[in-house]
């Protein structure tokens, strides 16, 4: 029989069990109690490895020889499901493969559900025997503790389930790292070791396991460390915010635009101090070039250190403006309160020699999303709400207790947007959020909150709350619809501005203007096309050519598609638009007299139509900007009209109200909502394992093709054709990356212009071949000369 039982061994020596099981459930538990579910989460940790003292596990471990693998999870997620704490036996079932589905009673020892690893595993009783565990820890005390029994929809139980699977895989990580690397870079480092000697390092080691009472005690210390850790912080976050505002009010000599700005930036700092509304969701209307940044994060930490939040979450829908809003955050708080967590993040980037100690931290802090201020995208964000893995799902229960500005709110899919928000109100609801949908243009999101809560009278706060005369007040252009043209006579009047944008609706369109404009305009300069047939990487270099030639005074026309409206910082007097969704007409409004150094009457956004094709994805918005047409509105930029239009897309959306039985809803589109139900095949109660395989926020059939446009790219894609394999090589590969559809794919590879350098695979990937099939006017090249071709 075996007397020391064993967790893991590394260059320090053998982790008992007794020390990892207590270092886990401290942790798992204090993190848990972030959204009251510390019982919950301390058993979920101190069960999750009990398998680990089976004498499989123990010979395994003993022996480098012995490498047949041993099943530790599912003893532990018995235990605690014979119990009746189903949370923690989920979290612990999925805690290494990732959460699986829960099954039905029917499933038999051969599915991969939870119940039927449950059955298999009592067909083996052994693997699940904890007989020897409970000679070590207080079992009969343990048993004490209730479960929760409180009756819950489906939804809310599973992303319960998600939350305390996340507070479980963070603190085994941790104290994993911790027996191994012991890594002093990690925020948590000293908490660990606190704990440690709380329980008394030594009696950990000699295998002295805490009492029921003791692991309690060190989970509400975690819990109350990292809170208080916290809210001194935020304390100090808000007195920079506070003194930048002080400095900004008493600002001597203020142009009109900066009183305005100023105005909202008082209101959000009385808003973010009062308790009146409480943890909600929120509003922030505020037209383009009020200062929405600077206001949304005053009014997020005014708000956090109010209701006692630990950080401020900041969702930006596209990493191509996520860098400017880093570098904003970075300016005011330093980088030490800053994360930003998405692929192109430059300490992502860089390999492990080259990291300077902040990119240490940033990159151990990306795993679990301990910060202060945390930037990432939509797509990491939802993507991660919705995942069953193990990697994507260890930061969630930091998001619970924070306050997170969804920027842009306009942009959320609306294929999927009935999951956004019903994951939003989920965590203001049972996870201590606030939610604030920040935007210029507010999306009629209302009716949809009301639907999934069934609440017809469900409101949300406007923070700003401005009047209509005083929104018309930040107007700093004049939108005029100009009718039919051609792109030849618009060549010709964009050829009369020294300094212009115009916006088009396909690549396609704006290729054949620059062509048009190129021979209007000839020998002068600045002429620039942009479009996602370039790269990240170029088109970030002609974005900042085209802010220096704009500084500068110097000729500046560009043609683009919508890309340019996405939140980039560039400001032009003049600006041309064809005709889309009023939402896109006002982007684009955006980008011109964003400083309002020109008069009104003179900054003119034309609004244009043309004889190209119409891409069926803005149909709709075409539609609703008709309905706001037909309503005769003076102003589109009038707030009235920007409510008809985005009523009318909401209505256009969901199909006018009218819908087949059994459809798929226009607003989850993957059936997403369905699938956190009792609804449909009972074998497939709360499928983990689906949902994350369909929910994704960006649904495309795109494939990426690699464009060695410099000496770093050229490189790395040396290094893939080579075989070269790893997430660091893709992640760096990213910007140098235009995504393809497959008949453009096609094209090119039939072409020679491309080559596949993982014929077969599902995760094709391409690098470009023929130079000349990439030019910085107008990045890659899709179509292909009749008769153009390799010959072998």
């Amino acid at each position: 029989m075996v007397e020391e039982y064993y967790a893991r061994t590394s260059n320090h020596g053998y982790e008992t069990c007794v020390e990892h099981l207590s270092m886990a459930a401290a942790f798992s538990g204090g993190f848990s109690g972030a959204f009251g579910q510390l019982e919950e989460g301390m058993l979920a940790g101190l069960f999750h490895d009990a398998g680990k003292y089976s004498e499989a596990f123990q010979k395994r471990i003993r022996d480098p020889e012995h490498v047949t693998k041993v099943d530790h999870s599912t003893a532990g997620a018995a235990k605690t499901g014979e119990q009746g704490h189903l949370y923690a036996a989920m979290a612990i079932a999925g805690h290494h493969a990732g959460l699986p589905s829960f099954g039905a009673t029917v499933d038999t020892s051969q599915d991969s559900s939870f119940q039927g690893r449950i059955k298999r595993a009592r067909e083996h009783p052994d693997t699940i025997n904890c007989t020897a565990m409970g000679e070590q820890f207080d079992f009969v005390s343990l048993s004490s503790i209730k479960a929760d029994t409180t009756p819950r929809d489906i939804y809310t139980m599973m992303m319960r389930i998600r939350m305390i699977f996340s507070g479980l895989v963070d603190g085994d990580r941790l104290d994993a790292e911790f027996f191994t690397e012991d890594n002093m870079s990690r925020e948590e480092w000293e908490l660990l070791h606190e704990i440690k000697d709380f329980f008394g390092g030594a009696s950990l080691s000699e295998q002295q396991a805490p009492s029921n009472d003791r692991l309690l005690q060190a989970a509400e210390m975690v819990h109350r460390k990292l809170h208080d850790k916290a809210q001194t912080v935020i304390a100090h976050l808000v007195s920079i915010v506070e003194n930048r505002a002080d400095a900004l009010f008493a600002k001597p000599d203020k142009t009109p635009l900066d009183e305005k700005r100023c105005k909202i930036l008082r209101q959000c700092l009385e808003e973010g101090k009062s308790s009146g509304f409480g943890r909600n969701i929120y509003t922030l209307t505020a037209p383009t070039g009020s200062g929405k940044t600077n206001a949304s994060i005053t009014f997020a930490l005014e708000h956090a250190r109010t209701h006692g939040l630990d950080r401020v979450i900041y969702v930006i829908p596209y990493t191509s403006i996520i860098d400017q809003t880093v570098a904003v955050f970075e300016k005011e708080f330093g980088e030490e309160a800053v994360l930003p967590h998405y692929a192109e993040a430059p300490y992502r980037l860089a390999e492990e020699d080259d990291l300077n100690p902040t990119d240490v931290r940033r990159n151990l802090a990306s795993e679990n999303w301990n910060a202060p201020i945390v930037v990432t995208t939509a797509v990491q964000f939802f993507e991660s709400l919705y995942s069953n893995k193990t990697s994507r799902c260890r930061k969630l229960h930091n998001i619970a207790n924070s306050v997170i500005v969804f920027d842009e709110a306009q942009t959320l899919p609306s294929q999927h947007l009935k999951p956004c928000l019903r994951a939003i109100l989920e965590l203001v609801d049972h996870y201590q959020c606030t939610a604030v949908l920040c935007t210029a243009t507010q999306p009629e999101l209302l009716p949809v909150l009301r639907e999934l809560r069934d609440e017809p009278n469900y409101e949300v706060r406007e923070i700003t709350a401005m009047s209509e005369d005083e929104i018309m007040q930040f107007e700093r252009t004049t939108i005029t619809f100009t009718g039919h043209t051609t792109l030849e006579k618009l060549a010709q009047e964009l050829a009369s501005y020294p300094q212009v944008l115009c916006v088009v609706n396909t690549r396609k369109e704006a290729q054949s203007l620059y062509q048009l404009l190129e021979q209007e305009a000839v020998g002068e300069g600045g002429l620039y096309c942009l479009t996602t047939l370039h790269c990240a990487y170029d088109r970030k270099r002609l974005l900042d050519e085209i802010r220096a030639r704009l500084a500068a005074g110097k000729s500046c026309r560009v043609i683009s598609t919508s890309l340019i409206e996405a939140g980039v910082d560039v400001d032009f007097p003049v600006a041309y638009r064809e005709e889309a969704g009023l939402d896109s007409i006002l982007q684009t409004a955006g980008r011109c007299n964003r400083e309002g150094h020109r008069p009104k009457e003179e900054s003119i956004v034309a609004v244009f139509s043309t004889d190209g094709t119409i891409p069926p994805f803005i149909q709709q918005n075409l539609d609703a900007l008709a309905h706001v047409k037909e309503k005769g509105f003076e102003d589109v930029n009038n707030p009235a009209a920007v409510h008809v239009y985005f009523t009318s897309l909401l209505n256009l959306r969901q199909g006018g109200g009218m819908r087949l039985r059994n459809a798929a809803d226009p607003l989850d589109q993957a059936n997403i909502l369905r699938l956190h139900s009792s609804e449909g095949d009972n074998r497939r109660q709360m499928p983990f394992d689906t949902i994350d395989q369909r929910f994704h926020m960006i649904d495309s059939l795109t494939v990426p093709v690699y464009v060695p446009v410099n000496d770093e790219a050229r490189d790395l894609c040396d290094r893939l054709m080579n075989g070269e394999r790893n997430r660091m090589l893709f992640r760096r590969l990213g910007k140098y990356a235009v995504q393809v559809w497959p008949k453009h794919r096609n094209t090119l590879l039939e072409a020679g212009k491309i080559v596949d350098v993982d014929p077969g695979s599902a995760d094709a990937s391409y690098v470009l071949q023929d130079s000349q099939a990439y030019s910085s006017e107008f990045g890659l090249e899709l179509e292909v000369s009749p008769g153009e071709g390799l010959w072998i």
